[in-house]
């Protein structure tokens, strides 16, 4: 249940100390800055929003909104129903101060109490509407909800930075199913679901003080009918009690009042068993005096006891000598440890020089590089050189075109030329001559048109060559771009294939044989610990974003083997051979060392903060052999470089490395600040991923890796049909120039033959006219046929480029076959290198081996001292019993047994009572110990009972005092509210008899009590008339003192909301007007507080800024009205 905050009391109300029920401590008080959100309103339209839940909303007609509330939590902005009791849809908005809901009979205005009181948590009891909750989904329907918008904001938000600076409450009813309620609450700004816990629930109403239980904070239509009909004195005192709370502390008062008396009674019973328990205490004490006197121990007990002593110290001298026998046997087993340290540090070193040859080779092969660059210089030069040739050729066709051009221009202007001397000869020509010199014309011309088509055929041949040329460098770049997206595409299905295997057979992850192999492991009995593996097994992300990077940076350690010994190594090592299984076997201790000094800064992400290990050995192996409580993980490069760099320049604190998700080792302790690439390694299940998604997501980039290759080959085809086009069309305009070339020669020799016939005839200006251009004309064909020529030589230089382009990438893969080799001879000397981890093992377990013996070594000669020490104090104990050294006779065995034989003699003494000494010693003991324990048990419950006690009588004292303030509050209020009708009253409180009885007079009492004053007597004035008991006042005044009371109560209460259903109803006009302005001015008097009043009739208070009238139209009505 919520407790009010009962913060604040009246400036003139008594002080008194405030005592609050432990179950009210559940609340604690949240300082948190003030988030600046604002509420966020209703864009609908009035009219829309009537349309859409039958409520019409009145508000002031100048349309501002009342700001109190503004920062402040618990008050009900909205509240939204679906299919609950009568409503199909409803949709509540309400003003953070009065808020009056009226309607017809059934139009379901208390159903919106009732939504308010079951989604905060409310039972269905509680609304007397319903005995189940299933009761309230509408007929016809399965489920309904209830959705209550509260106020969240200010310094005593609650949790703003989670639930937003509104908090919306959603409950859902159904009629079906186990689940018949549940609940949602959500960020009134997002609208994100937070929670789906009741208690959640519970505790945002125990902080926002809202009591949905309390009957006198939310009186729903039956309570408030009590209310307002009560009569009864102890009615009255009980719901004061209630409202105040003051109920429940004095129940948790009694329940500490029946513990201190049940306590009483156990000290009661306990007082008279303490006599009875010290008698017997005294009594066994004086047997054992008895006892303890009857003993005499004889002459011959006292030699044996000397004996006895210096017998110990000639034992403990024997264990001296034997502790010198083993500390010199240990000494023996350290030596040869240190032999296998020695041929394990050996082996390091051979397999060191192994590594340094491979190395030197690897040299060897890059130097064998360098003739190779040499060969490579001197095509590229040649390369050069034919393409600077090239580069001239062009120049030279220039130049030819240009020449060509001027000989043509110089043709024409004889042509000319010879035109005009022909025309002077007209008149001296013949028919024959005329017909001779238009069939030269004709064939000049045809010849020029042949011409200018063989220059434009020459043309166009050099663009498709040029073309063709640059397809065959598109040629070579769509092979190797198809080449790769195969290499691609294989890639991917041998790793998709590899995970489809995984599907069925997991242990496949981790290579093969390990599945056999683990079953192998389980039938074989290990001198040690049973192997522990494969590592992976144990290892899990918890976010598949660093699977990637942490699989390649553990690759092979997710594959090893744990064994404690070199025997069950040696063991292990045969199955993997037996089952070809490659998997590394690393010989540890099962040491648990503390790794937390070495981890760098909680705010990093390192390896092993992201991974989940079930085996404890198995993470500090990691730790041992990968470092990964040291190495950073980050998303990106760039964070890596400022992670690395952070600490004035240089690596965080406890930091090795840092490797990013988009593969790079950014830094590191050996190597400095240097980022480097990653080769990842290819993914699969071996990090505890699910398969599923795994082969999904592979399955995409096989696909997207297909279509790459199904570009790339679609793209080469495309090239090689545009080859093919350009090829022919360069054929087809070779044929044409050849064409072309004839008809020229042709045409030519007509025109030579046709001149020899016209030149006989012709003056000599004329001849000699054409023979200057005939001779421009033969020095045009000699440049048509250099510049063919030139093609030619092109052609063959072309021929040439291509060739060398050919041998340079022939040395190109001769340097890439050494490139490899070197690589392959690195990566040999590598994996010599990994060997060094194993004798690394092998020697770190023959030194904790060696620790262990120097450890069994120390422990021996603490022995020995601690013997030598002990033979000392038995020699000095033998002294105190004899002090000279005596002869022993016997060994301890027998003297022990001759001793018993004296102890024998003694029992006959000790018959009489049938207990040994140390049985009456022991006895006595305990009766002892007992009855000091009791005594000092009772001590200290008759000092917890008297705390007790003195702590519920301030208690009960302070409860007194609030209930005596809380009631003087509530007179005082009582008073000022009738008031405003022009009453005068008060409330008679007898906290004995549990009473409460409200006396009033009327107005009309007044006026008589006046009258009567003025007629009587002065000795009879002022006590001729009496306050009047509410069971004689009428119905309207009797509803409107109990709303005077209530209001009385609501103003000694610290709850945001408060909300009465029919309270005008036993009221006439008059009383209801004025409790109604009561209501609204207490209502602006009282601050962050707001009340929802219910009533079926017409309202005589106006809509203002602070209040707003709510009017519910029938649930089954369409028509909608706006006032």
């Amino acid at each position: 249940m919520a407790k009010p905050r009962l913060k604040h009391l009246l400036d003139d109300a008594p002080e008194a100390s405030v005592c609050i029920s432990p179950a009210a401590g559940k609340r604690s008080k949240i300082e948190r800055s003030q988030t600046p959100d604002s509420d966020q309103e209703n864009s609908m339209a009035p009219s829309q929003a009537a349309a859409k839940t039958g409520v019409i909303r009145l508000r002031a007609r100048n349309g501002e909104e009342h700001t109190d509330g503004a920062d402040c939590i618990g008050i009900v902005e909205r509240v939204e129903l679906q299919d609950f009791m009568c409503h199909e849809r409803a949709d509540v908005k309400l003003c953070p101060k009065v808020n009056f809901i009226t309607g017809q009979n059934g139009s379901g205005k208390s159903a919106i109490l009732t939504a308010l009181i079951i989604a905060l948590g409310g039972k269905a009891s509680a609304t007397n509407r319903a005995p189940s909750l299933k009761e309230f989904v509408r007929e016809g329907q399965t489920r309904a909800v209830v959705r209550v918008h509260l106020k969240n904001r200010g310094s005593e938000a609650y949790l703003p930075e989670r639930f937003g600076s509104s908090i919306i409450i959603e409950r859902q009813l159904n009629t079906v199913g186990n689940a018949t309620s549940l609940f949602k609450i959500r960020n009134g700004n997002s609208g994100e679901v937070i929670s789906r816990k009741k208690e959640d629930v519970v505790a945002i109403t125990d902080h926002m003080a809202i009591q949905v239980d309390n009957p006198i904070n939310i009186l729903s239509q039956d309570a408030a009918r009590e209310f307002l009909a009560s009569t009864s004195p102890d009615k009255m005192y009980h719901f004061f009690l209630k409202g105040t709370q003051l109920f429940q502390l004095r129940e948790d008062l009694e329940v500490v009042r029946q513990a201190i008396t049940r306590a009483e009674s156990s000290i009661n019973r306990k007082k008279e068993v303490l006599p009875e328990m010290k008698a017997e205490k005294r009594r066994w004490e004086q047997h054992y005096e008895d006892m303890r006197q009857a003993r005499d121990l004889s002459t011959k007990m006292e030699s044996l006891s000397h004996q006895m002593a210096w017998a110990m110290v000639e034992e403990a001298e024997a264990e001296v000598q034997k502790a010198n026998e083993d500390i010199s046997m240990q000494q023996k087993k350290l030596s040869k440890v240190d032999e296998k340290v020695d041929a394990e540090r050996a082996a390091i070193d051979e397999i060191n020089k192994e590594v340094e040859q491979l190395e030197e080779q690897a040299s060897a092969q890059m130097v064998q590089l360098e003739p190779l660059q040499e060969e490579r210089r001197v095509p590229l030069e040649r390369l050069n050189s034919l393409k600077s040739t090239l580069r001239t050729f062009k120049q030279t066709e220039n130049e030819i075109n240009a020449e060509a051009r001027s000989t043509r221009e110089r043709i024409e202007a004889l042509k000319k030329e010879i035109a005009v001397e022909r025309e002077r000869l007209v008149d001296k020509g013949s028919a024959g001559r005329e017909r001779l010199k238009k069939t030269i014309q004709d064939l000049e011309d045809s010849i020029a048109d042949q011409e200018a088509e063989l220059s434009k055929l020459q043309e166009q041949q050099k663009a498709l060559e040029d073309q063709s040329l640059e397809l065959h460098e598109t040629e070579k770049e769509r092979k190797a771009d198809v080449v790769r997206a195969q290499q691609q595409v294989e890639h991917v299905k041998s790793g998709l294939q590899d995970l489809m295997n995984q599907t069925s057979d997991q242990m496949s992850a981790f290579g093969r044989g390990v599945k056999e192999a683990l079953v192998e492991i389980k039938r074989t009995k290990w001198q040690g610990m049973t192997p522990i593996g494969p590592i992976g097994k144990f290892v899990k992300l918890r976010d598949r974003k660093w699977s990637l990077i942490i699989e390649t940076t553990l690759d092979k350690t997710l594959n090893s083997f744990l064994v404690d010994s070199h025997a069950d190594r040696i063991k292990l090592d045969a199955i993997f051979r037996q089952y070809n299984c490659q998997s590394r076997i690393v010989v540890c201790r099962a040491e648990m060392f503390d790794y937390t000094q070495g981890e760098p800064d909680s705010s990093y992400t390192t390896m092993l903060r992201a991974l989940h290990i079930s085996d404890e050995l198995v993470k500090r192996q990691l730790i041992n052999i990968n470092r990964i409580e040291q190495i950073v993980l980050v998303e990106h490069r760039a964070e890596g470089d400022r992670l690395m760099s952070s600490n004035n320049g240089g690596f965080p604190r406890n930091v090795s490395a840092c490797l990013s998700a988009d593969g790079y080792n950014v830094g590191a302790r050996r190597g400095g600040l240097s980022t480097q690439a990653i080769s990842l390694v290819r993914q699969s299940s071996r990090l505890g991923e699910d398969i599923s998604q795994t082969i999904a997501r592979e399955r995409q980039i096989l696909a997207e890796k297909s279509k790459e290759l199904t570009e790339a080959q679609k793209a080469l085809a495309e090239i090689r049909n545009e080859m093919e086009a350009v090829a022919g069309e360069y054929k087809r305009s070779s044929l044409a120039e050849l064409k072309c070339r004839e008809r020229i020669n042709r045409a030519t020799s007509e025109i030579q033959q046709t001149r020899e016939r016209l030149h006989s005839d012709e003056p000599a200006k004329i001849a000699a006219l054409e023979g200057e251009l005939e001779t421009f004309e033969t020095q045009l064909e000699s440049i048509q046929t250099q510049f063919r020529d030139h093609i030619s030589q092109r052609k063959v230089k072309e021929e040439e480029i291509r060739q060398v382009e050919s041998d340079l990438q022939l040395v190109e893969q001769k340097a890439s076959f050494i490139r490899d080799k070197a690589d392959k001879l690195r990566r040999a000397a590598e994996s010599k290198a990994t060997q060094c981890q194993t004798h690394n093992n092998n020697i770190e377990y023959w030194n904790s081996k060696r620790t262990t013996l120097e450890e069994k070594m120390r422990s021996l000669e603490a022995q020995k001292m601690d013997v030598e020490a002990r033979v000392d104090e038995i020699e000095n104990d033998a002294r105190k019993v004899c002090p000279e050294r005596v002869p022993v006779e016997h060994p301890p065995r027998k003297l022990d047994r001759m001793i018993s034989e004296c102890k024998a003699r003694l029992e006959e003494i000790e018959r009489s009572s049938n207990m040994t000494l140390a049985e009456v010693a022991e006895k006595a003991q305990t009766y002892i110990m007992t009855y000091t324990k009791a005594k000092e048990e009772l001590r200290s419950v008759i000092a917890l009972v008297s705390a007790l006690k003195t702590a519920h009588q301030q208690r009960l004292n302070k409860w007194m005092q609030f209930r005596d303030s809380m009631a003087v509050r509530t007179k005082l209020h009582f008073i000022k509210n009738l008031m405003q009708r022009g009453y005068t009253g008060k409330l008679e409180f007898d906290h004995t008899q549990c009473t409460l009885i409200p006396k009033v007079k009327t107005d009309q009492d007044l006026v008589s009590e006046r009258i009567t004053d003025s007629t009587s007597s002065p000795s009879a004035k002022g006590g001729s008339y009496q306050r009047k008991d509410t069971r004689s006042l009428s119905g309207g005044e009797k509803s409107f003192t109990t709303i005077c009371l209530l209001l009385s109560l609501w103003e000694t209460m610290n709850c945001p909301v408060r909300a009465l259903d029919e309270f005008d109803v036993f009221m006439d006009a008059a009383n209801r007007r004025i409790a109604m302005s009561m209501m609204v001015a207490s209502a602006r008097t009282q601050r962050d507080t707001q009340f929802i009043l219910i009533t079926p009739q017409d309202m005589s208070v106006k809509p203002d800024k602070d209040v707003t009238i709510l009017r519910l139209q029938p649930p089954q009505r369409t028509a909608v009205s706006r006032h």
